[in-house]
């Protein structure tokens, strides 16, 4: 009986992704603001960019709207690529709160590339300019049983030498807690929207997380982009307690950050995390140091998608 009652709300989800992918795959440019597609936050890029189902904090907002539901009250989350070369930049930027109405969430994409050197068509230098490339989502989550789901509509802007170029788009997402052990989620990036006349290219992520023992994760997404072949991601995550009380992303966990604790007490929380991924041939490593109200992670991404080289990247989340 209760599968029955999870299917009437996952059905509606699913048959709405399949209806709507004929129409957003028309006219598409798939390497159009392809920045935003790169992943944000340490933790998720290091477990292979799988977080589909992982996610349960303010990073929710770019993998899994749905994910938000879980966020421990009011929550601050940033990120930034120490090294991208070339003058080039990648970072993130959200927040976001729990409400007896639901999950709200604002959080900001960027990329730049600063001091681009300018050439007439007589090649003949014209000084330097530089790019910006801009999205801000608004994300909503909410809960029915162990089933949640979420959206987030987009903003895209992109300014050049002076000229900007408007855009918009909309993320749709649900997961579903199995048990305690289990979890499975479903994604889609971009489902509808448009930038500067061409049709924003749709990304569909469907993964499962399992949490066979305390502080242990591991993560398995699949994906399908327009004109590429669907592929899989996958992840591992395990929390190490140094304190007495340890409070991992598994569902095993014990600590409710709402306790209120003297500064030797919220010392006793500390853990480190280790990652590993693994997405389309390149790894990933990282790790993280957390406390009740903070995390500092770090990964290191081998061939980050295969233009931009090798990458390091620190990522922090704040939660009050």
């Amino acid at each position: 009986m209760k599968t029955i009652k999870i299917m009437n709300y996952i059905l509606p989800v699913v048959l709405l992704v399949l209806a709507a992918t004929p129409i957003a795959a028309q006219e598409m440019n798939n390497s159009l603001l392809a920045y935003s597609r790169m992943g944000v936050g340490a933790r998720v890029i290091a477990m292979g960019e799988a977080g589909s189902t992982v996610t349960n904090d303010i990073v929710s907002g770019y993998w899994n709207p749905a994910g938000l539901t879980r966020m421990k009250d009011f929550e601050l989350g940033t990120m930034v690529n120490l090294d991208m070369g070339y003058n080039r930049s990648h970072n993130y930027a959200s927040f976001g709160n729990r409400f007896r109405f639901g999950a709200l969430a604002l959080s900001w994409v960027n990329a730049n590339v600063l001091d681009i050197d300018g050439y007439d068509e007589n090649e003949n230098p014209t000084g330097t300019f530089s790019d910006s490339e801009n999205n801000f989502t608004l994300s909503y989550a909410n809960s029915i049983g162990d089933f949640s789901f979420g959206f987030g509509p987009k903003f895209y802007l992109s300014t050049l030498e002076g000229e900007s170029i408007y855009g918009y788009g909309v993320d749709f997402g649900a997961k579903y807690d199995i048990n305690q052990y289990l979890e499975i989620g479903a994604m889609a990036r971009d489902l509808y929207g448009e930038f500067d006349g061409a049709t924003m290219p749709y990304q569909i992520s469907a993964g499962l997380a399992a949490y066979p023992l305390k502080g242990l994760t591991l993560a398995a997404d699949a994906k399908m982009e327009k004109d590429e072949d669907p592929y899989f991601c996958f992840g591992a995550e395990y929390w190490t307690s140094i304190g007495r009380d340890p409070e991992a992303d598994s569902k095993l966990s014990v600590v409710s950050v709402s306790e209120q604790s003297s500064w030797e007490e919220t010392l006793s929380t500390l853990q480190t995390g280790l990652r590993l991924g693994y997405n389309r041939g390149r790894l990933s490593a990282g790790t993280g140091i957390k406390l009740r109200n903070f995390q500092l992670d770090y990964v290191f991404r081998y061939n980050n998608h295969e233009v931009f080289g090798n990458d390091h990247i620190l990522s922090l989340i704040l939660r009050f």
